[in-house]
């Protein structure tokens, strides 16, 4: 699946692509995802990890690293993502947990918490049809 992601916390708003990659049975999927956001302070946010969802409700748990600007330095860290799913999206509460950061005067960035929306359009790769699966 690939579409536009959309988050918004207490740092400000941010736009990108998420895609992700699942195998799926009849009520759960299990896999990959990658993504790519433009934050609102001019840096960019990058995280990547692995899926997982039952019936609508599923967690993302991976890495995120985000660049520096003119007020922080880059910072890595951990991200856990749990979300509802629905028909050709979902709406999830991330979770940003910073771990290591360069050395430099600016501070790194700090905890996250944002609500993020995204919009899938799913692309079947084999096996049966996606119409089983609405909340992919």
């Amino acid at each position: 699946m690939v579409g536009p992601l959309f988050s918004s916390s207490a740092r400000g708003t941010g736009v990108g692509l998420e895609a992700s990659l699942n195998i799926a049975d009849d009520i759960h999927t299990f896999g990959v995802f990658g993504q790519a956001q433009r934050m609102e302070d001019s840096h960019t946010r990058l995280s990547a990890g692995v899926q997982t969802s039952l019936l609508l409700l599923g967690l993302e748990l991976g890495v995120m690293h985000e660049t520096e600007s003119r007020a922080h330095v880059a910072t890595t860290g951990l991200q856990v993502t749990p979300y509802f799913s629905f028909i050709y999206g979902s709406v999830g509460l991330r979770l940003g947990i910073p771990l290591s950061a360069a050395e430099d005067h600016r501070p790194r960035y700090g905890f996250e918490g944002a609500v993020v929306l995204s919009l899938k359009l799913p692309v079947l790769l084999g096996g049966r049809t996606v119409a089983r699966f609405p909340h992919l």
